[in-house]
């Protein structure tokens, strides 16, 4: 590997300015209570308005575009690239128009595409999510008979949705949607077997950071960094693009450190 994993795999750190994100230290309220200094090594900052968190109720439209408006208002700071988690057309197109620069959709979309259509407009890169149910009752007895063949049949079919709308190949992400509606043998199937949705040909995001499933002797959320930093790593080995995480620092410096032993040992090759 002769190109290190700092320079590859992208960092997106996790800003909620919403009351109830389940990690309450991602929680956002004006300039004055964000440590810029958290996101120093983020390449993309997605900012959340309404909790996805499992069993959250969903906000109006008019609240999210409140709060957003309120983000915009109090927050001129950030120098990345700023996403919009929204699966709101309406928000969605409005950040665009305000100084964001790309989509996170958990919704992959939407039924209709719309959001993909907003997309394509703004000629941004967006982020097409997995999610069984939604966040109220996605956790609710979530079954697949095979999660893999179900990610690529829903992939297959949202890329395509996407195409049609007029979407080129450079803007388009997946993301599995580890925790939305999975089960822990599902997510650790997932992390195991990411790799295979490098078929698709485009990048992948994931988003491991301090779920339930990484609970150990029932751990709470504040507990969860290094059973997050053990599976984020694993799945960038197994191929992912993107890390969508709370604690930017700790994970910079786990790709930092992987990048340099494979980097060794590459060189120790062309050496030998």
């Amino acid at each position: 590997m002769s190109e290190s994993l700092q320079n590859t795999t992208k960092i997106m750190g996790i800003l909620n300015a919403t009351p109830d994100s389940f990690f309450p230290e991602s929680r956002l309220f004006d300039n004055s209570t964000i440590d810029f200094q958290k996101y120093k090594h983020a390449d993309i900052v997605d900012v959340g308005f309404e909790s996805s968190r499992p069993g959250a109720n969903p906000i109006s439209e008019i609240d999210e575009l409140n709060r957003l408006n309120y983000f915009l208002k109090h927050v001129s700071n950030f120098k990345q690239t700023l996403s919009i988690d929204t699966y709101k057309p309406q928000v969605g197109k409005f950040a665009l128009e305000n100084g964001f620069n790309m989509i996170n959709d958990i919704t992959g979309g939407g039924k209709s595409g719309e959001m993909l259509g907003i997309a394509a407009l703004f000629n941004c890169p967006i982020v097409l999510m997995h999610m069984q149910g939604n966040p109220l009752t996605m956790q609710n007895e979530p079954i697949y008979d095979d999660i893999m063949d179900e990610l690529k049949h829903y992939f297959e079919s949202k890329i395509e949705l996407a195409k049609n709308i007029g979407l080129k190949d450079s803007q388009i992400i997946i993301d599995p949607g580890i925790g939305f509606g999975k089960r822990i043998i599902d997510n650790d199937t997932i992390i195991n077997k990411l790799g295979d949705l490098k078929q698709f040909g485009f990048p992948v995001l994931i988003g491991i950071s301090r779920k339930s499933f990484l609970s150990i002797d029932d751990d709470e959320v504040e507990d969860r960094l290094p059973a997050t930093l053990g599976a984020t790593a694993l799945a960038v080995k197994n191929g992912a693009d993107i890390i969508r995480v709370h604690d930017v620092k700790e994970n910079y410096q786990m790709l930092t450190v992987i990048s340099r032993i494979i980097q060794r040992n590459y060189v120790n090759e062309i050496i030998v």
